[in-house]
């Protein structure tokens, strides 16, 4: 038997101690752990303090680049603020360890390129956390978009309540973007259509992607709508599947799950799984990073990948309409 791969962590903010964290430590768990939590790093060393006694890091830092030097770990979670990424990981990616890093790939086109480049030249095995590609539901919908393959046009929405943060597009809704690309492929155009509203710089999301299949997508984004749900509807020729996300991306009240159609029927009817940390993709995306770390293969989301999505929702996000491939903007979100 294998022994756990030593990790290392590298922030400890909410949403990590939320989802992250508890998932992490789950692997690290039981009799056959996948990793050992070596180490956690935040710039606060007394959050990092409490994560450590409540997750079970054996050491706490402040300084990431001694915690890696000290420890020498086989895998490195970064879980920084998005601002920060680029970076943290501009230092990280020349030590070629297995990374593991929050999504975005940094807050600009440019950061994402040059993140990419860096991986690549020093060959490190890295995944991007787009937990939807992981998610149950997300997985069966690529299965049978690819098996009823060719897809004509596909449907995503994702409602939120009291999210009027600015950059909406890029830190929250590229989840949605990356989604149906994952189902989809590759976006060549963009359509993009918003709604500001009046207190502030939020703004409702109206987009129409083009893919390079010919398949159709369209995206509604509502950030303050009075509920919470996200779902995605892909159609073929007679037939359709649809998959609304569970816990915690849809509010208590609304049905989530999958279904399928054809000629008129219900062909499928699952309901989302109850564990949080499965239905949300987070238990999914690490055991499958770890898969890829164990075999050395590519990961479902990987920088080289991730940049593509983060130049699709920084033209969404500057309200750009036209073909990806003249899209370059270097602003920050």
């Amino acid at each position: 038997m294998s022994r756990p791969l030593r990790a290392v962590q590298i922030g400890a903010g909410s949403f990590c101690h939320d989802f992250h964290a508890p998932t992490l430590q789950r692997l690290a768990a039981g009799e056959t752990p996948r990793i050992s939590l070596e180490a956690i790093c935040d710039l606060n060393p007394d959050r990092a303090a409490l994560f450590a006694k409540e997750f079970g890091y054996r050491r706490v830092f402040d300084d990431f680049r001694l915690m890696i030097d000290e420890v020498r770990p086989d895998v490195i979670y970064c879980m920084v603020q998005p601002s920060a990424t680029a970076g943290v990981l501009s230092a990280i990616l020349p030590l070629a360890i297995p990374l593991f890093t929050e999504k975005p790939p940094g807050v600009t086109v440019e950061q994402s390129e040059t993140l990419a480049e860096l991986a690549e030249r020093h060959h490190v095995l890295n995944c991007v956390a787009f937990n939807r590609r992981a998610i149950p539901g997300v997985l069966r919908l690529k299965q049978w978009a690819e098996e009823i393959a060719p897809i004509r046009y596909a449907r995503a929405e994702m409602l939120r309540n009291r999210r009027v943060e600015p950059a909406f597009a890029v830190e929250t809704a590229i989840h949605a973007l990356d989604c149906l690309r994952f189902v989809c492929g590759n976006a060549v155009a963009v359509e993009t259509r918003t709604k500001l509203y009046p207190a502030g710089a939020a703004r409702d999301l109206y987009v129409r992607l083009h893919f390079a299949s010919g398949a159709i997508a369209d995206l509604t984004v509502l950030v303050d709508c009075g509920l919470t749900r996200e779902r995605y509807l892909v159609q073929a020729e007679n037939q359709a599947m649809e998959v609304s996300l569970g816990a915690s991306y849809s509010s208590a009240f609304c049905d989530s799950g999958e279904k399928a159609y054809r000629d008129n029927a219900l062909m499928l009817n699952n309901q989302a799984p109850t564990d949080p940390l499965v239905a949300g993709g987070f238990t999914g995306e690490h055991e499958l990073f770890l898969d890829a770390v164990a075999g050395g293969h590519p990961p479902l989301a990987s920088l080289a990948d991730a940049r593509h999505s983060l130049r699709l929702a920084m033209a969404v996000h500057q309200e750009y309409s036209g073909p990806l491939d003249r899209f370059a903007s270097d602003v920050s979100a």
